[in-house]
């Protein structure tokens, strides 16, 4: 994959009650002067009540490269960070599917 392309990854807020908002932008540092450097986008963002906490898929520049980062989106009135992981937030081991 070459880099700076955008891949999808999953992203788990701190706060598990948090929910993005799709299409908010992401940057690595919220500290940074405006324009700020985007990294990518949310592309998708829910409560699953399943695991009791929000999750959301994002395209981000190198994004697998950045598992176990933490993010930062910019929302009117906060910014929420965020840790990047894999795309499967439920039975990532196919367990289920196996039974």
């Amino acid at each position: 994959v070459a880099s700076g392309r955008k891949q999808l990854v999953g992203l788990l807020t701190e706060d598990p009650d948090e929910v993005l908002e799709e299409g908010a932008q992401i940057v690595a540092d919220p500290n940074q002067p405006v324009p700020m450097t985007m990294l990518g986008h949310v592309t998708s963002s829910y409560w699953s009540a399943t695991l009791g906490r929000s999750i959301a898929l994002a395209l981000v520049r190198d994004g697998r490269a950045r598992t176990g980062e933490t993010l930062h989106v910019p929302m009117p009135g906060k910014t929420i960070r965020a840790v990047v992981g894999p795309t499967v937030f439920y039975d990532a081991e196919g367990s289920r599917l196996n039974d």
